[in-house]
């Protein structure tokens, strides 16, 4: 996204709004990821469904920047892209491992602690002021967490934990924006966590045979590349301007989103504590968007 667009936006919301709501939109493709990926055969090894993810997205990238793309790879941070992208791998490799085998609503509900780390890491990382209304979205938020995981019996399992490692990886992942927003273009930020992503995947099939996907499988990677780098586009602009401590509620939203898809597609059934919690999610996250508002007038 240009600068013009972020300035324009600007006279009518704040950085942290703006923020919010790429976040949400970001939250949006990123349920179509999770949707298409957890209809994907499970023959497909999650390291392999994460190479083609990533493949799709440097040939999109490179498709639209046919002429600057090569330009993008110039850095003089590479070890801190190096480590956004292992980390995103790492995170990519759990949460489709997740996706694959829970269902979507619980595999959401576990993710969503990422809330926790990426505020904690904003403060620790970057000096970021102690905002208690975000805390405060952030605790009510959670609440609704309890009330989605609390009668699930199945969720305690090994694939439970996949969705916690991979919400502390993608934190880690997602803090490192703002160091390399200062030097580096939002483009060639997600150029090099793709092609690490990539790398990363492609070393750690490389002892194992490949399984060749099918065709409705094929069609259905390109959708998750796509849907993915749109996904990563709007973290990076969100990241780049506003407090890591707002934002973080936002990921809540993947609740609603998810539940639908998994109703929608594939006839999970949550029970009905899953529905209250993501009422009082929603209304966290709702309550916070006002309060900024508020905050907007009064400068």
């Amino acid at each position: 996204m240009s600068n013009k667009f972020h300035n324009f936006c600007r006279n009518f919301f704040s950085d942290n709004v703006y923020g919010g709501a790429l976040i949400v939109l970001g939250t949006i493709l990123s349920t179509t990821t999770s949707g298409t990926t957890h209809g994907i055969s499970k023959d497909l090894p999650p390291l392999e469904i994460l190479f083609f993810k990533c493949l799709v997205g440097l040939v999109i990238i490179a498709t639209v920047y046919r002429k600057r793309f090569l330009k993008f790879f110039k850095t003089a941070i590479l070890p801190i892209h190096a480590v956004k992208g292992t980390f995103g791998a790492l995170g990519s490799w759990a949460w489709i491992s997740a996706v694959q085998y829970l269902p979507l609503a619980e595999s959401s509900a576990l993710s969503i602690t990422s809330a926790f780390f990426t505020s904690l890491g904003g403060m620790l990382l970057f000096k970021e002021k102690f905002h208690l209304k975000a805390w405060v979205a952030i605790i009510v938020g959670f609440s609704g967490v309890v009330l989605i995981l609390h009668p699930s019996q199945k969720i305690f399992s090994f694939y439970a934990f996949l969705p916690l490692i991979s919400a502390l990886f993608f934190s880690v992942s997602s803090l490192c924006i703002k160091r390399l927003s200062k030097e580096d273009s939002s483009q060639t930020t997600l150029i090099y966590l793709l092609t690490f992503m990539a790398i990363f995947s492609l070393l750690s099939q490389f002892h194992t045979s490949w399984t060749l996907p099918k065709n409705s499988d094929l069609i259905k990677l390109v959708i998750v590349g796509s849907s993915y780098m749109l996904t990563q586009v709007c973290l990076i602009e969100a990241y780049t301007y506003a407090h890591t401590s707002f934002l973080a509620p936002f990921k809540y939203a993947r609740f609603p989103m998810n539940i639908i898809v998994g109703v929608s597609f594939f006839a999970e059934i949550p029970p009905t504590t899953t529905f209250l919690g993501g009422v009082v999610i929603l209304v966290s996250y709702a309550w916070l968007i006002r309060v900024e508002y508020k905050g907007k007038k009064k400068i």
